[in-house]
């Protein structure tokens, strides 16, 4: 994977296989992974949640044994709790009314937080690539969750705006023993070069098993390259052999969803 002047998702068109399953919302918070790599988890470390766990909610539905830990410092029942207070108000004084009535369903959200977490653990830190106060590296939360067994299969799931750029090179050569890693990275524009650093530091371990644009941002100028990317990356010892590369047309119809529901899903050119 050698760096281009311009962004190119030529060489990461995905490889994927017959038990592809959507896991969380329908629009934004979901994503789509092979049930292989799901039924493989024994631990699940999701860094970055704010207000939708759908997605852990849905892993733990389709394996009820996974031990989870999320991670998240931006986030807790009084932040949702006055953020939806804050943005309602708002639309009431703007008369928006049907964003009214979406964010009075969720004026109990924050009840729906501590019910979740009272049963998972929830970390309040920021993931970063340096040990901090009110931080925490991915090597020191994988040592967490894996309880003192390193070949336990964890799966990764990583939304942090950004940090992504910092704290994956970090651990790139060590994720050995993780089933499967979903990652959204943003602001392709200005990190392409260091998105394919990180992709081909994966490469050896990961293969890319599906992608999607998220459509809350545009395409990076002049490409069919979306701004911000969800990739699901899977561990090569659980698939042999590696599926073919796709053939077919992305957003996969069933499996894709856009972020933002009311505009049109990104068409993905791997050519």
């Amino acid at each position: 994977m050698t760096s281009t002047a311009t962004p190119s998702l030529r060489a990461y068109c995905p490889h994927p296989s017959a038990d592809l399953v959507r896991v969380g919302n329908p629009s934004d918070g979901g994503y789509v992974l092979p049930l292989a790599a799901i039924r493989a988890t024994q631990s699940l470390l999701s860094l970055g949640v704010e207000a939708d766990w759908s997605f852990e909610e849905g892993m733990l539905a389709l394996n009820p044994t996974i031990n989870m830990t999320c991670v998240d410092g931006t986030t807790g029942a009084d932040v949702i709790h006055a953020r939806v207070r804050r943005d309602l108000w708002q639309s009431v004084r703007r008369l928006r009314g049907r964003k009214v009535m979406r964010l009075l369903r969720l004026l109990k959200r924050h009840e729906a937080f501590d019910a979740f977490f009272s049963t998972h653990d929830f970390k309040k830190l920021m993931v970063a690539a340096q040990p901090g106060p009110g931080c925490a590296t991915v090597d020191e939360l994988l040592a967490c969750v894996r309880q003192g067994d390193p070949q336990r299969w964890v799966l990764l799931k990583m939304d942090i705006e950004g940090t992504e750029y910092d704290v994956l090179p970090a651990v790139a050569d060590r994720l050995q023993w993780v089933a499967a890693l979903v990652v959204e990275f943003h602001s392709l524009d200005r990190n392409w070069s260091r998105f394919e650093a990180i992709m081909q530091a994966l490469a050896p371990t990961f293969y890319v098993a599906h992608l999607h644009g998220n459509n809350n941002d545009p395409y990076v100028a002049g490409t069919q390259v979306p701004l911000t990317i969800e990739i699901t990356l899977v561990n090569r010892t659980l698939v042999n052999p590696l599926p073919p590369a796709a053939t077919m047309q992305y957003p996969l119809a069933g499996l894709d969803a856009p972020n933002q529901p009311r505009r049109p899903d990104m068409a993905l050119d791997f050519t």
